[in-house]
């Protein structure tokens, strides 16, 4: 079955959803973070270069193409990631965020454990990759694609998250629930002593 193409202004209530909660629960910041929706075979859409998602409108939602770079220049510097990663997997939406205290963590771990009851059901360990440059890099559309056979979440150490979903709010669900796993291993860290 041949998949409808879905213009911005169709999608464009989901994009706002999803950016005004991940703003609300500090996981991104200002401009941070970047998202996407596959929109048809040869298309997605992604958040512009310097979106900020708790003010997501018309001109925040970029068109681009999957085998075509021209028309990348108002995306995200991180289209070249979401762009391999639709190409490789299944995904059809994908959250990129900076939430700090997954981010503190993972400087100090190979591997995100969450030990409270949900965190473990939902993701029971989120791989963390040591990639020196790690921002819109070739290297890491490489590889993620290569993690996301096996993960739903998977964090670049000191960078962010990277989740693949079937919807934006798929994808926010997930990354609340890592920043909220962390925060409880920070504080279980801290309050144990070390």
């Amino acid at each position: 079955m041949k998949r409808k193409k879905l213009g911005i202004k169709k999608l464009l209530p989901e994009f706002k959803k999803v950016g005004k909660l991940l703003y609300q629960e500090g996981i991104v910041h200002a401009t941070s973070g970047n998202m996407s929706l596959r929109n048809s075979k040869k298309t997605f859409l992604i958040t512009a270069h310097d979106c900020c998602f708790g003010d997501i409108n018309d001109s925040s939602i970029v068109e681009v193409s999957l085998d075509n770079r021209n028309l990348d220049r108002n995306a995200s510097v991180e289209v070249v990631v979401h762009r391999e990663i639709y190409k490789r997997t299944s995904a059809k939406a994908i959250v990129h965020c900076h939430p700090i205290f997954a981010t503190v963590l993972s400087f100090f771990s190979k591997a995100i454990k969450p030990r409270d009851i949900e965190g473990s059901f939902y993701i029971p360990e989120v791989p963390v990759i040591d990639i020196k440059q790690s921002i819109a890099s070739e290297r890491v559309a490489q590889i993620l694609p290569e993690f996301f056979k096996r993960y739903r979440v998977v964090f670049l150490k000191g960078h962010g998250s990277w989740v693949v979903g079937d919807t934006l709010f798929d994808c926010f669900k997930y990354t609340s629930i890592l920043e909220s796993s962390s925060k409880i291993l920070y504080y279980r860290k801290f309050y144990k002593g070390g």
